[in-house]
């Protein structure tokens, strides 16, 4: 089992966009114009990511306007980019692992989608009221959950550990998203389920208004053989005192965030996008934008973390030039 250390949160350059368009063809080429950044769920982490790097793009790479797109999360947005309906989007390492190799949901591998840079750490967060007899994840037997948004990569990564555990049929899941915390105060569900990173807003304003305490599910994880399964999860911690009220750390699950594109996006264009995101000028907007320490969580040595299919050729180019040695199982070629 591979143990994640992820820290408290904390993403002028000219393209020549007519060589861009020559590289490709068909609608993934017609885009390159206009590229589509899949996101998540309005207010929600993968949203922030993507909105601001739209507005970064578009100022820094002329003929080319990004926009940001929400979804329901994780599971769309790696079909889309796999399909070419979407040029890059943010995706659960889990999804990409999946999705590359058909498994799972993924009835068709989706094999056009290439990994770009890892970007931050999706914590497991499995919340319940202080005084709840909810004490361990076995307790989830006969209660109703939310698990996530409708689809989303929360719901997805929980269903794998509920049905490995053996738990899945006994409990009622419900998908209630960000309305979520409203439901757990007024008593209609006895827990959520929220896999943002850390210090994560929705999440904190829930024990704002309410007390709650997190489920372990790192040892039930460990001990069902489940990170043995599925080797893009590991082992992460919710320190004490991140939320307020909660001053005991909680051992939970995560898995990595991906920015990913279509292999059909112009290895010139995916360079200069990396280019724009880690300059000095990209990481001073994005620390505005998401966080100081999300923002330098994003480092040479962190480039790979969690990312187990190829990358796109432009971000090979990329990380080449940064002198980050490419491990043969990520080549692009």
């Amino acid at each position: 089992m591979r143990t994640w250390n992820i820290p408290l949160p904390r993403v002028a350059t000219t393209i020549f966009v007519a060589v861009a368009l020559a590289a490709t063809t068909g609608p993934i080429a017609m885009a390159q114009k206009h590229v589509t950044i899949k996101g998540g769920q309005i207010g929600g982490a993968f949203n922030r990511w993507t909105s601001a790097w739209s507005i970064l793009l578009s100022k820094e790479i002329p003929g080319v306007k990004f926009s940001s797109e929400s979804s329901t999360g994780s599971p769309e947005n790696v079909r889309a980019v796999g399909s070419g309906s979407a040029g890059t989007g943010l995706v659960f390492a889990s999804d990409l692992f999946n999705a590359y190799r058909g498994l799972d949901q993924y009835k068709k591998p989706q094999t056009q989608v290439g990994a770009v840079t890892y970007v931050f750490a999706s914590v497991a967060h499995f919340i319940v009221p202080a005084d709840s007899d909810f004490k361990t994840i076995q307790d989830i037997k006969g209660k109703r959950v939310s698990l996530g948004g409708p689809g989303s990569g929360s719901a997805v990564n929980l269903t794998l550990l509920l049905k490995q555990m053996g738990l899945w049929d006994g409990f009622k899941p419900v998908y209630l998203g960000r309305k979520s915390p409203e439901a757990l105060r007024n008593g209609e569900i006895a827990a959520y389920n929220w896999h943002p990173g850390l210090g994560n807003a929705m999440i904190r304003n829930t024990a704002t208004m309410m007390k709650v305490r997190f489920i372990d599910l790192d040892e039930p994880a460990r001990k069902s053989g489940f990170y043995d399964k599925y080797p893009y999860f590991g082992k992460m911690t919710i320190p004490a005192g991140l939320y307020s009220g909660v001053n005991v750390a909680t051992s939970t699950f995560g898995t990595g965030s991906i920015l990913v594109a279509h292999k059909g996006l112009s290895a010139d264009l995916v360079y200069q996008i990396l280019k724009i995101i880690y300059s000095d000028k990209g990481r001073e907007y994005m620390r505005g934008a998401v966080g100081k320490a999300s923002v330098d969580r994003m480092t040479k040595e962190s480039a790979f973390d969690f990312i187990t299919v190829p990358l796109h050729p432009g971000a090979e180019r990329f990380w080449k030039e940064q002198g980050v040695s490419i491990p043969a199982k990520l080549s692009s070629k």
